[in-house]
Order: C-alpha cells, then sequence, then structure tokens
C-alpha cells in the first residue's frame, strides 16, 4: 500500500517546513501531489525561492487523497487564513477522518476551526491563542493525536515527515527510513 498526500501552498511558505516532509514521503514511496492555492503554479517561498507546484487546488479532487498537509510560515498567517478554499480543504479531510498534518503556523489555521477540541497539539509559540480547544503541548516537537499531525516548527520538519510515515504504515516503516536519513542502511 502506497499513499497519496494532498500538500497545499501558498506564497511566503517556510521553505524546509515545505521540503523536508515531501522529501522524506516520496523517499518511502509516497505519491505527492503539490496543490498551489495562488491560482498559478509558481509559488515563492519566505526565502523568495520561487518553486513550481503540481497543479493549482481548483483543479483538484479531494477524493483522490489519503491525507493533506499544510506547510507553515508567513503565507500561512498571511495567506492562507484568508481563503475560504483552504479552510473547505481542511474541513473536507477531517471530516472524512482522514488525516490533516500541519507544521509550525500551519496548525492554527486546523485548531481555529475547533478541530483540537480534546486533542492534543503543538504549534509554533504564540498561535496557540488562536486555536480553540485542545490541549497545547509546548515541549513538544511533533504531536500525533487521532487524525491530525502538527509540528512546531521548522527544526521538526523531517521528524513530522517521519510521523506521517508511521501513521500510515507503523513503527518499524518509520525507524526503517529513518536510518536510512541518517546513512546507516
Amino acid at each position: 500500500m502506497n499513499i497519496k498526500g494532498l500538500v497545499i501552498v501558498g506564497d511566503k511558505f517556510e521553505d524546509v517546513e515545505f521540503v523536508a516532509p515531501i522529501d522524506v514521503l516520496k523517499r518511502h514511496g509516497d505519491e505527492i501531489v503539490v496543490a498551489s492555492v495562488m491560482h498559478r503554479l509558481e509559488v515563492k517561498s519566505a526565502r523568495e525561492i520561487v518553486m513550481k507546484t503540481d497543479t493549482v487546488l481548483e483543479n483538484v479532487n479531494l477524493d483522490n487523497f489519503d491525507f493533506l498537509f499544510i506547510p507553515g510560515g508567513p503565507g500561512a498567517f498571511q495567506i492562507l487564513v484568508n481563503m475560504k478554499e483552504v479552510e473547505k480543504v481542511i474541513l473536507y479531510f477531517a471530516s472524512k477522518g482522514k488525516l490533516v498534518a500541519s507544521i509550525c503556523a500551519a496548525p492554527m489555521l486546523v485548531g481555529r476551526l475547533g478541530l483540537f477540541k480534546n486533542l492534543n497539539y503543538t504549534v509554533y509559540p504564540g498561535f496557540e491563542s488562536k486555536i480553540v480547544g485542545g490541549f497545547y503541548q509546548k515541549d513538544k516537537g511533533v504531536v500525533c493525536d487521532k487524525n491530525f499531525i502538527t509540528g512546531k516548527s521548522m527544526f521538526y520538519a523531517i521528524e513530522l515527515g517521519l510521523e506521517i510515515v508511521k501513521y500510515f504504515y507503523g513503527e518499524k516503516d518509520k525507524i526503517n527510513l529513518l536510518e536510512q536519513l541518517k546513512g546507516n542502511e
């Protein structure tokens, strides 16, 4: 079984938070589709690196994906936060019980919808005040609770990718991939 993930991204995304989890998942053999919410294929990172996405969000059939991943960065709280289509995508995945993963500021996009109610989560410090309900785990780098995985900052981007692998395939696959990433296999 290989999973298929949807990554949604807009301008001003955090470079490492975007690239590292995708790299981890692709090394594992999973299919990742990156969709721009900017109505164009090219997006510009917080460090002004231009990257080309696979498609634009309006052309995506959400039923074709096993999970959603949203990288953080200024784009999450300056651009994505104001887009109703982003909210709709998050609510779709959550309502289907599908995994929703997010990192840095992006967990705020999920948590402000009340989706972390009675769940543990982490988020970049300062954004926890925008989340409705839930239990902020300020000392955790990555938190998995039910069908939500949250990461605190770009430092934890690889760990978040590995946690997605663990979510779908189990601890053994996560450890095997981690050893490969370390150059031990």
